[in-house]
């Protein structure tokens, strides 16, 4: 117990560097993250305890399973970011555990299995600071150029942990079905400022202009989701289909703060304004939208084997995560209602939404010996981006997200000692297709007519490699899973 307890401080303390809005930027288990995620259809592991639950009665040696993904690197270079020549750079270094699991026999009802895992579903962390400066003629009331002056900050931290149990009855020789239910605690605090000045040279023809915005929150949340499953296990071929259902929620709160201020720029307001407020432990649901993946495995020969997953997410329509009706403070009072919809639009002023649309990831995975008691494992898969809206909006509140799809490739090899221990060694490399891609702020073509935040164009390309590095141990194992 004490062993199980050290584990899981050492997976709940530990920050895992993966994508904010893509599935499959993470798979559990050694095997199923070398195999492209391939392991729907049961990979003879303790991993399918969450991938196919009704796939653990096939499994011929029950253990404790430890996966950690020991060392990771990822390097993003966002060319063109905030304009022409205005790149955005990140490098994270990080070492990350992702999965305990394990599925136990009940000695008197051999046909039933059951099986736990906790995991570190999603995780990500990311933070950008830049500050421009350059000369720009924006007002006409001065002569020539002005000193510009813009900076931008983006932090988002988002950490989500699934633990859960499920069980599997065999009602053939060749036939199962099962059921998992998994608990899900999901954390995010994010932060989007901007904000722009005009500096004019000669301070007896003008003063300083300015406009800032900035928003600011964070939420958690607690929910459920079901995970139905069926296996089919007849020697040379295997089939696996398993549903997440949409979450239902149990428990969740936010706070969130929001500023927009407008300076000795009178075309827009006609007097200077700010708009100020936050909320304290307002309500907050994030909603998992489900899915279904169909898997199939045939073996080749005595010992190798073909995997191929194909998972498809669903998508949901705009909702609230959060959702703050009250009138923000402004300066001056006279700030009138009609004024605040024109401007920020029909969403509240410091309210949250998420718009998903649904995708399809296809993971391929091949395994095949290489000596008596050696593997190899080779895999590759696509992992697309399901945020709806991934740009930034300023008339309202959502995450500023990736933009891009991302390919993984994997390389592993397996030993089984004859201790009945098992090692899984592999490496991982990531890597986002370069393609035109659309952003919104340009700090090198600020005007008055686009409120300084520049012209949006679709000149933005993403520079994303990730490598990690997979380490597993498995304990008490007789025989090697693809046997």
């Amino acid at each position: 117990m004490k062993i199980l307890l050290t584990l899981l401080m050492f997976l709940f303390g530990t920050i895992i560097w993966s994508q904010d809005y893509h599935h499959w930027a993470e798979h559990f288990g050694a095997r199923a993250s070398l195999l492209g995620g391939a392991a729907t259809s049961g990979l003879g592991d303790n991993a399918t305890a969450y991938y196919n639950p009704a796939a653990m009665a096939f499994v011929k040696d029950p253990s404790l399973s430890i996966s950690v993904n020991a060392y990771r690197f990822r390097s993003l270079q966002l060319e063109n970011g905030l304009g022409t020549g205005l790149d955005l750079k990140e490098g994270q270094f990080s070492t990350m555990p992702n999965l305990i699991a394990g599925i136990l026999t009940l000695k008197k009802h051999p046909k039933i299995r059951f099986g736990y895992a906790v995991l570190t579903r999603r995780a990500f962390k990311s933070k950008f600071d830049f500050l421009y400066e350059g000369k720009h003629d924006i007002l006409a009331t001065t002569a020539g150029a002005e000193q510009f002056v813009a900076s931008y900050n983006y932090q988002h931290h988002l950490m989500e942990y699934w633990a859960g149990a499920g069980l599997s009855w065999q009602i053939s020789e060749g036939f199962a079905i099962g059921l998992a239910h998994y608990g899900i605690y999901r954390d995010v605090k994010y932060s989007n400022s901007h904000s722009t000045e005009i500096l004019p040279y000669d301070l007896v023809t003008g003063d300083v202009s300015s406009i800032s915005t900035n928003v600011t929150f964070n939420y958690y949340n607690i929910k459920g989701v079901f995970k139905p499953s069926i296996a089919l296990d007849v020697g040379n071929f295997r089939l696996g289909i398993t549903a997440t259902t949409p979450s239902f929620n149990m428990l969740g709160k936010a706070n969130v703060y929001r500023d927009y201020a407008v300076i000795n720029l009178d075309q827009y307001f006609g007097i200077d304004v700010a708009f100020k407020d936050r909320a304290d432990r307002v309500n907050a649901k994030h909603k998992e939208n489900g899915s279904i993946a169909f898997g199939v495995s045939w073996r080749m020969g005595k010992r190798a084997w073909l995997h191929i997953t194909n998972e498809t997410f669903f998508g949901g329509k705009r909702y609230f995560i959060y959702d703050v009706d009250e009138r923000p403070n402004t300066y001056p009072d006279l700030i009138t209602d009609s004024l605040i919809y024109q401007w920020f639009g029909d969403q509240n002023f410091m309210s949250m939404t998420e718009e998903t649309t649904a995708i399809t990831n296809l993971g391929l995975g091949l395994e095949a010996p290489i000596g008596k008691r050696w593997d190899l494992y080779l895999g590759a898969r696509t992992d697309f981006l399901f945020n709806e809206q991934p740009y930034y909006t300023f008339s309202t509140i959502g995450v500023e997200s990736s933009k891009w799809n991302l390919f993984h490739f994997s390389l592993g090899i397996v030993h089984l000692t004859k201790k009945n221990k098992r090692y899984t060694v592999g490496v991982e490399y990531g890597v986002a297709p370069r393609r035109n891609l659309y952003h919104v702020i340009d700090f090198t073509t600020p005007t008055l007519s686009n409120a300084l935040l520049g012209n949006p164009s679709d000149n933005l390309y993403a520079n994303s490699h990730s490598f990690k590095l997979l380490f597993e141990i498995e304990i008490g194992i007789k025989k090697t899973a693809n046997q």
